[in-house]
């Protein structure tokens, strides 16, 4: 194949088609041709530039920087501070969340989305305004109220980018839901996304979902894998063992909890993928592919 939409080089770079249109707009990264309908049409050449700014941006370089040095192929220099691009952003949003200011919010959070992919935005954003939040509860009169609008406003972010882009998706379907009595689903949500970026389909039943309902959902959709989030929660794992054994599918479970109790998770026959999304992406690619 000499040349991909946008589509295709989006789910094989894992940055999404609004910011590949993005970086083509605002720093001149591709030059796409265009098919008869109008449509970008990309080179295998393209796509490599592309994976080269993701390395840099894995390696902590701004955007504006790393599509520079890839421009003039340079992509090899790193500066000795990389990522304090992401410490600055991360001290504005915690400003936002200190003074409820959802109009900042929501400038500074859609700005990074547009330039970055989202599983960095996740990764070196959320994840870490998040564990930042909780830190603050002893030390602050207002911290957990600080949390719950961040938690919100996320929720409702989260949620709809998934409404929005799932119905796109033709990948193998994947069951997502977090396990009974657990109410915390951002990490499942940001989880649920990346999948999406990766190709696969997703059935996403969200917080505190009882066990027996996920045997009659897998039949009926064809999942190829379980994933349930256990962040504060952990399930009954006889229940769960019973599950998996009539299930035939793998199930996977996500979360803190998860990663504090993975050997009694791999005793009752599920795989623990932890808390970190790039790892466990990783992992359920090799359990379940997206394309079969």
């Amino acid at each position: 194949m000499d040349h991909f939409p946008i589509r295709i080089i989006a789910e094989l770079s894992g940055v999404p088609a609004t910011t590949l249109r993005a970086w083509e707009r605002r720093y001149g990264l591709l030059q796409p041709g265009r098919a008869p309908s109008g449509h970008r049409l990309y080179t295998p050449a393209d796509l490599e530039r592309v994976k080269r700014v993701v390395r840099l941006l894995d390696a902590g370089l701004p955007i504006r920087e790393a599509a520079k040095q890839v421009k003039q192929g340079r992509d090899g220099a790193l500066p000795s501070h990389p990522r304090e691009h992401w410490q600055v952003l991360r001290r504005r949003l915690l400003n936002c969340l200190g003074g409820f200011d959802q109009q900042k919010l929501d400038g500074l959070y859609n700005e990074a989305l547009s330039l970055y992919p989202f599983d960095l935005v996740c990764e070196q954003l959320i994840t870490p305004l998040l564990q930042a939040l909780a830190e603050r509860w002893p030390q602050r009169p207002a911290a957990i109220a600080e949390e719950h609008f961040f938690s919100a406003y996320l929720r409702n972010k989260l949620g709809s980018r998934l409404h929005h882009e799932a119905p796109r998706s033709r990948g193998r379907p994947l069951l997502l839901a977090c396990v009974p009595a657990e109410r915390h689903e951002i990490g499942l949500l940001m989880f649920a996304l990346a999948l999406l970026g990766r190709g696969y389909r997703v059935i996403y039943l969200g917080p505190d979902l009882p066990l027996e309902q996920i045997g009659p959902v897998v039949e009926r959709t064809g999942a190829v894998a379980v994933v349930l989030s256990a962040t504060t929660r952990m399930p009954d794992l006889s229940a769960l063992s019973e599950l998996i054994d009539r299930l035939g599918i793998p199930l996977c479970l996500g979360g803190a909890q998860a990663e504090a109790q993975a050997e009694p998770i791999r005793a009752c026959g599920a795989y623990p993928i932890g808390g970190q999304i790039p790892l466990a992406l990783s992992l359920i690619e090799q359990l379940a592919p997206a394309h079969g």
